[in-house]
């Protein structure tokens, strides 16, 4: 082997291993898009209505990550996660852990302030929520109606049995019902008795329906922002996982 020969699989053998060093380093990271005044402005205000219509039962913050693109004044969002545990919806339903990642998000921007309102434009939105039987218990207790009945949930297998004391002016006393959780049209969620025996004798169809309209829905799509296309509801144990 000649010195020229030698040099050149040498200097072959430097090029091959610098390029095996450049193909093994770290991906780039897109550069964070540069917001004027005007998307910063939209994209605090987003924030702060997210944070009021979700929040822990105690008034606190959940977790939030809003991530603008370059055009969030015009209502443009790479992605918006939420989570928390446990996390009031709105005024009603207090569910015992909650999770949403919104891709491709655009929002109406003249909603922000126009009605104080998150109004979905379009989204890729997934969600995760746990509905235990005390957060049921919890929701029944505030019902206008039902707050005075002392009902209480209890999970057996996929359905549910609501026990308690009926005060209606003709018809009173210890109650036992049976029902599910069930995904309704418009993506709602409701509560849907199918049994309820006051002092073992099954009740008329009249008083099902009144207890089922004093707490339903249980979730409205409203409630949420991003539009999640809810697409199932399953018992675990002693909690119901409505997912997406």
């Amino acid at each position: 082997m000649n010195r020229f020969s030698g040099q050149f699989r040498f200097f072959s053998a430097s090029v091959l291993c610098g390029a095996l060093v450049l193909g093994t380093g770290a991906p780039k990271v897109p550069a964070a898009p540069t917001l004027d005044a005007q998307d910063k402005r939209v994209s605090e205000r987003l924030a702060l209505l997210l944070h009021q219509n979700i929040k822990q039962p105690n008034g606190s913050k959940i977790k939030l990550t809003v991530s603008p693109t370059a055009r969030a004044s015009e209502g443009y969002f790479s992605q918006i996660r939420m989570s928390g545990a446990p996390v009031q919806l709105k005024k009603k339903l207090r569910v015992s852990e909650f999770s949403l990642d919104a891709r491709n998000v655009r929002v109406n921007v003249a909603s922000l302030w126009g009605v104080n309102k998150v109004r979905t434009l379009q989204s890729q939105t997934t969600l995760r929520a746990v509905i235990t039987e005390d957060d049921l218990t919890h929701l029944l207790a505030r019902g206008k109606r039902s707050k005075g009945m002392n009902l209480k949930v209890k999970y057996l297998g996929n359905k549910m049995r609501v026990t308690g004391n009926l005060n209606y002016p003709l018809l009173s006393g210890p109650i036992v019902g049976v029902g599910t959780l069930r995904l309704m049209p418009g993506h709602k969620v409701h509560l849907n008795i199918t049994s309820l025996k006051l002092r073992g004798v099954e009740t008329p169809a009249f008083v099902k329906n009144q207890l089922m309209g004093y707490v339903n829905p249980v979730i409205e799509y409203e409630d949420l922002p991003f539009n999640p296309p809810f697409k199932s509801v399953k018992v675990v144990g002693n909690k119901a996982i409505l997912s997406t």
